[in-house]
């Protein structure tokens, strides 16, 4: 058994060169360490920690930069509980970004805490903590759970709306009418012109499948008028396209999900548009023309520029300003109208939100964000404001840009590493493929930094999800292992930001690299994994129901061997959530409890289970878990 010292010891031979009780001090920009997340500028709000009680600290100082100027604001000690001692002091909120961290004077000498940790050197301000003043932060996001749907795959609401056979034509190949559950075909030989009659209409009979689920939001994939079956090829931003149902589909669908207060987001293409847009058939026409200046010229032939080479996407150039009226600014822009009745969507993903408005040397991605985020903003500014990003997104996360990205780096990617059949490149069969299973214990590293370089209020509603349209799906990745499966999805909701299920991952559908990760939606309930369903049920209800969950900080309790364990704590609830991947039932381990700052005799009860474990000595024991076990664990009161 691993006991708590020896978890302890590890944990000091990692921190050699701090003090040995730098391991229990704890602070993040949560609720429960400040008193307003979101305060105005002119605002003071008050700031704890949490320390030690045997920590020598002479002083301890809250180190803001005001107008570009260290303030160091003496912290005092207000209560002493469970052999910690809570500091506090005020730290009056002058700006937008309100970056701060913490100086400790001890006997031994100076140390700083960030987001990143503690050190005894003072570090780059980028990991500081960050308080954003006059944020309009869409809080209800973070209270969601999510539903991805891919419309054209869902479920066939209309069949009167289905393409025809030679609708539309890319690459030489003509659209097809398939049978809804027949494989969809691999790109070369369908082109993503074969379709299965999903729409808006689907949707919209089968909300109460998704509220039995317990889903509150959805995420449609686009839903413009475009040639692909993927919608991506956009060839009207003004209107739904008329296989999705036109826009009455989208009007009664928002109209459904409202009585059922539902949210709703859709996704576009700032990026790019398709090759048979008239923006684009003008721009060729006519060089002189204002439409040519929507695009990017290649400094080498001239030629138009489309997108990675993809000849159907070409891809637009913000340097444009009439092209800015025309997505974003005006009042009728397609960002702008689609947010307002009678659709009144509650926000965007953007795809390919990672190159827009980025071309050799014009790198105007910033430029473009702050704009466009000021024009979803006046429409509403509870709008979600979400871009797609493979990369690190984290430098248009810090307030002024976009609310949230596709978390792929910090949380998707590693996570599925962790569970199976590792980076992306190994559902793809590139060379450079990385086919190890990741270390717990880099698992909780890169968790740890990416939230460490983003305002916590960001982290807690960043957008999750283990599966999507673009990578391989859940099953896949854990190799039909739905243990594993359960194991990733109790990560993905016991983890800060807004889970997404992706649509069928909870009943079990398989699926590779696109397009067959995009399969027709089974409705006979025989072809459903119920135990798969009935465990996504309950795990959504837990967070649904978890204060914690939704708006708690974040800490990193153990990351080794094949288990994870993190705390989530907020003003009205403890919870901690486990997973374990072994092969095998797990050996006993002791999570150390002081790290948590749960007292002994301290009962946490399993919410999926109903078992209830008990604190002794410093340390909960953890022993007996099945192969892909996960643990949603509430202190009790």
């Amino acid at each position: 058994m691993a006991t708590r010292r020896q978890a302890a010891d590890r944990r000091r031979t990692a921190m050699s060169h701090l003090p040995a009780w730098a391991q229990y001090i704890h602070h993040d920009s949560s609720e429960f360490y400040l008193s307003d997340i979101s305060p105005r500028i002119g605002a003071s709000i008050s700031v704890r920690i949490r320390v030690p009680a045997e920590a020598d600290i002479r002083h301890l100082l809250l180190r803001s930069r005001p107008d570009g100027e260290w303030n160091r604001i003496p912290m005092a000690k207000t209560s002493a509980v469970n052999g910690f001692d809570w500091w506090a002091a005020d730290l009056p909120i002058t700006m937008r970004h309100n970056n701060y961290c913490f100086h400790f004077l001890t006997a031994s000498g100076s140390f700083y805490l960030n987001q990143a940790g503690l050190s005894p050197i003072d570090s780059p301000d980028w990991f500081n903590f960050t308080v954003l003043g006059d944020y309009d932060a869409p809080a209800w996001a973070r209270e969601q759970v999510f539903y991805q749907i891919f419309p054209e795959r869902f479920a066939n609401g209309e069949p009167s709306n289905d393409r025809p056979d030679g609708d539309a034509t890319l690459m030489g190949k003509p659209a097809s009418q398939r049978a809804w559950g027949q494989l969809p075909d691999p790109f070369p030989v369908s082109r993503n012109v074969d379709f299965f009659g999903g729409d808006l209409q689907g949707i919209a009979q089968n909300l109460d499948y998704l509220v039995d689920l317990g889903i509150t939001a959805i995420y449609i994939n686009p839903c413009f008028d475009a040639e692909t079956n993927h919608y991506y090829v956009i060839r009207d931003f003004d209107h739904i396209a008329p296989a999705l149902g036109g826009d009455e589909a989208l009007r009664e669908l928002r109209q459904a999900m409202t009585a059922r207060g539902m949210r709703l987001i859709l996704d576009i293409t700032p990026n790019h548009i398709g090759f048979n847009h008239p923006w684009y058939v003008k721009a060729k026409a006519d060089p002189e023309s204002e439409e040519a200046g929507y695009f990017y010229r290649h400094p080498d032939t001239g030629e138009i520029e489309h997108w990675l080479g993809v000849p159907a996407i070409v891809k637009l150039n913000y340097g444009s300003q009439q092209l800015r009226d025309k997505m974003y600014r005006a009042p009728e822009s397609p960002i702008r109208k689609w947010l307002r009745p009678p659709y009144s969507l509650d926000g965007w993903r953007l795809d390919v939100a990672n190159m827009t408005g980025n071309y050799w040397r014009t790198q105007g991605a910033r430029d473009v964000w702050l704009e466009m985020r000021a024009a979803i903003k006046g429409e509403n500014p509870q709008a979600y404001m979400m871009g797609e990003y493979f990369q690190d997104s984290s430098d248009h996360l810090q307030g002024d840009e976009l609310d949230a990205s596709m978390n792929y780096q910090g949380f998707n990617t590693p996570t599925r590493r962790w569970l199976g059949l590792g980076d992306l490149g190994a559902t793809q069969n590139y060379a450079y493929a990385d086919r190890n299973i990741f270390p717990s214990e880099s698992l909780g590293l890169q968790w740890q930094q990416y939230m460490a370089a983003i305002p916590y209020i960001i982290a807690l509603q960043q957008f999750n999800q283990i599966g999507s349209h673009d990578i391989s799906r859940p099953l896949r990745v854990c190799r039909g292992d739905t243990a594993l499966v359960k194991a990733g999805t109790a990560l993905l909701l016991g983890f800060p930001g807004a889970p997404c299920i992706y649509y069928a991952d909870e009943i079990g559908m398989d699926g590779g690299h696109d397009p067959d990760n995009r399969r027709c939606m089974p409705w006979d309930e025989n072809d459903w994994d119920a135990d798969l369903r009935d465990f996504h049920q309950r795990a959504i209800a837990i967070r649904r129901g978890s204060h914690a969950l939704q708006q708690g900080g974040f800490q990193l309790l153990h990351a080794a061997g094949d288990l994870v364990a993190f705390q989530r704590h907020s003003r009205q609830e403890q919870m901690i959530v486990a997973a374990w991947r072994g092969a095998d039932d797990s050996p006993a381990t002791a999570l150390d409890m002081r790290l948590a700052d749960i007292p002994d005799d301290a009962t946490l009860t399993d919410l999926l289970t109903g078992e209830q474990y008990r604190a002794t000595a410093g340390a909960l024991e953890l022993a007996g878990l099945a192969h892909g076990q996960a643990l949603f664990l509430r202190m009790e009161a």
